[in-house]
């Protein structure tokens, strides 16, 4: 979700009021091609990446398989295909052949100085090895041109296959730029008779979609292509029509899906980044449930980021089944205004542990006058369609006009109610004729200023 209220975040600095952060509206519909037959990057976290891809530049038939090295969020990321295990060296695929003598295809490359491309390609014969092994390409090549690597299995009814940009085997990913495509993959015989590998010329594709939350980083990275994904919208929503909700699950390999997600990026062995952040709130609040399996905790962090400066926090686990939605409000003490905010959400290590998340509100300082008092400022309902409900209350005359304002800061209409006197006001605002998005109404209190973002449907 595009946090435009941060562009006009410095204005709420010293007044008090709520300023929601994130109400968990906006998901995309993301989607990507995953290659059948195979387990590859598109299915590790790593679509996004560009790491494996379908390539319509094909030796045979009209795809081949594309793998590359590239840079994503500072980690290097390898592209990779694999029919069976490496770590325990088990099978993938039948091998219909009485003998195996090598595995040959085509390839095209562009393999930097001092990298290399590794293939694996190793045949069992119930279920000990009988040939094969791992072999590497160096040379560039421009032009679709043939291998053959020698396997040498007299007997063989199994066969692990895959190749990977680096060498994955040893810890090296590989250097940013080196790629290669692969097509047209048999296995051969030595009286010359051959055998298609799965899905050997790369035809076949599978569409997988899936519901992102905008702007926002989440495991669902890591689960491309499984039935159900750890991070998913939910319509049990604290206020307007989503939530997040994040679950723990076991993925079609045995693997742990945890469900996180954070509006920086997750790194190979941190949580990074974040979105730009000045002000400096006293509290931050949120509604959550939490149903955790056995002694699980999960965790809502807010990090505070200074260039030069150590971070601070808020935020922390919950260790309590919380069935239905409960306000948590923690305090926050900054020792200076920050320039970054990363958000991070985890459900915990269980397999089932579910946690809900919505309505993340930061509350501001009294200023010195203590003059003003609103009460969840442009708060219902939020989304909106026809009309927008206002409810503030003023504790001394004050002349009061309000601005609507679109996502670029340009001044959609201004209501000046003169001075009014001490008391609870409420207005209301048409926004039938309002394009779907984001807009903010901007409070001007005398000289004073504070503004809220609400989302008209």
């Amino acid at each position: 979700m595009k946090k435009t209220l941060l562009i006009l975040s410095s204005l709420l600095v010293g007044f008090t009021g709520y300023s929601q952060y994130e109400g968990f509206e906006n998901w995309t519909q993301q989607n990507t091609l995953i290659l059948d037959d195979y387990r590859s990057s598109l299915n590790e976290g790593q679509a996004v990446a560009g790491s494996t891809s379908q390539s319509l530049d094909a030796n045979m038939g009209n795809y081949s398989v594309r793998l590359e090295t590239v840079l994503y969020m500072s980690d290097t990321v390898f592209g990779y295909f694999i029919s069976g295990d490496p770590d325990n060296m088990t099978p993938g695929q039948q091998v219909t052949l009485n003998d195996v003598d090598s595995v040959i295809g085509y390839y095209k490359a562009d393999i930097q100085p001092n990298d290399s491309v590794l293939f694996i390609c190793a045949t069992t014969f119930l279920s000990n090895p009988s040939g094969g092994g791992t072999y590497f390409l160096t040379q560039s090549q421009s032009n679709w041109t043939r291998f053959a690597f020698y396997i040498g299995a007299p007997v063989s009814d199994s066969l692990m296959i895959g190749a990977a940009t680096g060498n994955p085997l040893a810890d090296f990913r590989g250097i940013p730029g080196t790629w290669i495509q692969f097509d047209d993959i048999q296995l051969k015989s030595s009286t010359g008779v051959t055998q298609n590998i799965l899905n050997n010329s790369f035809e076949n594709w599978s569409t997988v979609t899936w519901d992102d939350l905008d702007n926002w980083q989440t495991f669902n990275q890591w689960a491309i292509g499984e039935p159900v994904m750890p991070v998913v919208k939910s319509t049990d929503a604290y206020s307007g029509n989503y939530a997040i909700e994040l679950n723990v699950l076991l993925n079609s390999n045995g693997d742990t899906l945890w469900g996180a997600a954070t509006n920086g990026f997750f790194g190979e062995s941190y949580w990074g980044g974040g979105e730009p952040f000045t002000s400096s709130p006293v509290a931050v609040e949120f509604y959550y449930q939490y149903m955790p399996v056995g002694a699980d905790t999960c965790n809502v962090s807010f990090e505070f980021k200074k260039t030069g400066f150590p971070s601070e926090w808020a935020g922390g686990g919950f260790f309590n089944t919380v069935p239905s939605y409960t306000l948590f409000t923690n305090p926050i003490s900054l020792s200076n205004t920050p320039d970054t905010l990363m958000i991070n959400l985890w459900t915990g290590r269980n397999i089932g542990s579910k946690l809900v998340v919505d309505d993340i509100n930061f509350i501001y300082p009294v200023g010195v006058s203590e003059l003003l008092i609103v009460e969840k400022l442009v708060a219902y309902p939020n989304p909106v369609k026809d009309v927008l409900n206002l409810r503030f209350e003023l504790k001394a005359d004050k002349k009061v006009i309000v601005n609507l304002i679109d996502v670029t800061g340009k001044q959609l209409s201004t209501f000046d109610f003169g001075h009014l006197n001490q008391g609870v006001y409420n207005q209301t605002f048409n926004t039938a004729n309002f394009d779907s998005g984001i807009y903010f109404i901007e409070f001007v209190i005398d000289d004073e200023k504070m503004v809220e973002r609400f989302i008209v449907q």
